[in-house]
């Protein structure tokens, strides 16, 4: 008996699986079969815990090493790949949406400090100045017509300085991302209190009569601006992505000219928070939205922040947009307005219209609505932007469009002297109305920036009508007319002027955005006029005029301007002008019947100079040229600067 139960007490714990399974467990804390089978009980209260359950607690604690390992190395890439600066997509905060409240406590210095570091650390990338097209156009024909000075090394080195602006220009990297982005970072930008929105708002409502405000109140009602700032700022309701751009673009402006009216630093650092939140905003705007006002609106301010932010193209899709909202919405077809909706409505389309059609010959696209589209009453006391809005309008579709590429000489003609004696009215009432705020302006209640905004207009104003004057053939042997090149010296004179008052100002948003909007925006045609009479004719006055306007763009601070910036890009043309001059004294001597489309226009001689005036030797000129040379958009054709002033130079 002992040998047959020894292998039982000496192996009890060995046994096969299904052994310990064969015993029946009686759940008894202790087990007694268990207890005298001597194996461990799976059942009973004091039996340790199986070890599978153990081992699925440390591979959990290993899975989650390893998450956090991968983490780490996660982080550690996002890092890496911020500082090559791959990353150019601004990300937008959800902090900074909501305005925050002032109960809330404030972050800890310490914290402060380090997110300040932080963003010193992170040096914002420099603005990118947009030009037109045919500017661009212009500096490339520079560029590759040299080859009668390219001994000079004075000329070399200036070829080479205008390459690399056209090659900053043109890079792709730059144009790639049509994203609002902020020129700094926007932590850096403090957040205003509502004390401060508060104040502006009351400001504002106590000067609704300044220039500035009548301006802003053109796209809504000063009430419904107000209405939507308490709704964003003040939380009385839920607000949507276009009310939030609405309120921010408002705002913005309102503290930027209370700004350069008072000198309030404080007030320039609110703008810039403001607008950067009109830049956050417009990436989160939804174009297929629901058409409604305030959607039309807030586009409309979208494209004006774009423009003055140099993003041509992307301000031409949201005006554009706006403008078929406009149509989808039947703004354009209202009847008699009768009652304050319809008005805000008629006034809000009108306003869309003008800076559609301004955008639509600045980027040399067709407008989005033709004007016998338009069955809205034209009042008599309508604003003269509208007036400037449609004259421009059919500069592009009668002048400078295919469709009037393809009209007669006389007809074309015919309709720039009409357009021009429209310019000449506006212009008038532009000089009355500056009289009458000089007379005005005694004291600094009295709508200070006024005049400076009536020049700005002014200057504007004057470079369309040299540019629809371009269109006359030229009289007394002159390439243009007498009255164009008139024109284009006193716009340059004008343009002169207005930038000592706006510097004056010591306000570098008020600078930028009168660059953009009468240098960049309309566009400047003046500067090419003078430029091509200068070279051909070598007139001192002229080459002075030119230099004066290029060094009016200088700042203060020129060591740190873009490559881009119009002060780099237009010495480098008056440097060239006077180079060119220099190495071409016989140009001054050539036939002043020769024609020149060097004023980015392109217009095609055949169709600028009437065919009884175009002499025979001009023709036998014109002849040697490459006959499929056609002007199609005058935007995207300009090759041709510098060969009528050298017709021995192979393109």
């Amino acid at each position: 008996m002992e040998s047959r139960a020894s292998p039982i007490e000496k192996g009890g714990f060995n046994l096969p699986a299904i052994s310990r399974r064969s015993i029946g467990c009686d759940r008894v804390s202790p087990c007694s079969n268990c207890v005298s089978a001597r194996v461990d009980c799976t059942h009973s209260r004091i039996a340790p815990k199986a070890s599978p359950a153990r081992q699925r607690v440390l591979a959990s604690e290993q899975y989650e090493r390893k998450i956090d390992d991968i983490s780490r190395d996660v982080s550690s890439i996002k890092t890496l790949l911020a500082g090559l600066d791959l990353n150019r997509a601004t990300s937008t905060q959800t902090s900074q949406e909501q305005h925050p409240s002032a109960s809330l406590s404030s972050s800890p210095a310490k914290a402060n400090n380090s997110r300040k570091l932080r963003s010193r650390d992170k040096a914002a990338p420099p603005p990118r100045w947009d030009y037109s097209a045919h500017i661009i156009d212009f500096v490339q024909s520079i560029i590759r017509d040299n080859s009668s000075v390219q001994e000079d090394t004075e000329w070399s080195s200036t070829v080479s300085s205008l390459k690399s602006l056209v090659n900053a220009l043109e890079s792709p990297h730059m144009t790639r991302s049509q994203q609002p982005k902020p020129h700094e970072p926007p932590e850096s930008i403090p957040t205003p209190p509502l004390e401060a929105i508060v104040k502006i708002l009351r400001w504002v409502k106590d000067h609704s009569r300044d220039h500035r405000v009548v301006w802003i109140c053109r796209f809504l009602p000063l009430d419904v601006f107000l209405d939507i700032c308490n709704k964003v700022y003040f939380r009385v309701e839920d607000h949507t992505e276009a009310e939030f751009i609405i309120a921010n673009s408002f705002l913005s402006y309102v503290f930027a000219e209370y700004a350069v009216i008072h000198g309030d630093v404080k007030s320039q650092e609110y703008c810039r928070f403001y607008r950067s939140k009109v830049g956050s905003g417009l990436t989160k705007l939804t174009l297929l939205a629901a058409p409604c006002m305030e959607l039309i609106a807030a586009l409309a301010l979208g494209a004006i922040y774009s423009v003055e932010e140099s993003r041509a193209s992307q301000s031409w899709t949201l005006i554009s947009t706006a403008m078929t909202l406009c149509q989808t919405l039947g703004y354009h077809r209202l009847d008699s307005p009768k009652d304050v909706h319809q008005y805000v409505q008629y006034d809000l389309f009108w306003v869309v219209y003008a800076y559609e059609k301004g955008l639509s010959l600045r980027l040399g696209r067709c407008s989005g609505i033709r004007d016998s589209e338009v069955s809205l009453i034209c009042q008599e006391n309508q604003h003269r932007s509208i007036r400037l809005g449609r004259i421009q309008g059919k500069a592009y579709d009668q002048l400078y469009g295919p469709e009037g590429l393809n009209t007669s000489n006389a007809t074309r003609c015919e309709v720039a002297s009409g357009l021009a004696q429209e310019l000449q009215s506006i212009i008038d009432e532009t000089h009355h109305e500056i009289t009458e705020a000089l007379a005005e302006n005694r004291d600094m209640n009295d709508d200070p920036m006024k005049v400076i905004y009536l020049h700005c207009d002014l200057v504007c104003q004057s470079a369309l009508t040299a540019m629809v004057l371009r269109v006359l053939p030229g009289s007394q042997g002159m390439e243009v007319h007498e009255s164009c090149l008139t024109v284009a010296r006193n716009t340059l004179n004008l343009h002169d002027q207005c930038m000592k008052l706006v510097n004056g100002c010591k306000d570098p948003l008020l600078i930028r955005r009168y660059i953009n909007w009468a240098i960049l925006h309309t566009p400047f045609f003046p500067f090419s006029i003078v430029f091509t009479h200068a070279v051909r004719y070598s007139i001192a006055e002229d080459f002075d005029r030119l230099d004066k306007f290029a060094s009016s763009f200088k700042s203060e601070s020129s060591h740190s301007e873009p490559a881009t910036h119009p002060h780099r890009l237009y010495e480098l043309l008056s440097k060239a002008a006077r180079l060119i001059a220099k190495a071409c004294p016989e140009l001054s001597h050539t036939s002043t019947s020769l024609s020149s489309s060097s004023d980015f226009t392109m217009i095609d001689p055949e169709v600028v100079n009437t065919v009884d005036e175009i002499a025979a030797t001009e023709a036998a000129i014109w002849a040697g040229y490459d006959a499929s040379f056609q002007i199609g958009d005058w935007f995207h054709s300009n090759q041709q600067f510098l060969r009528l002033l050298h017709d021995d130079v192979p393109y």
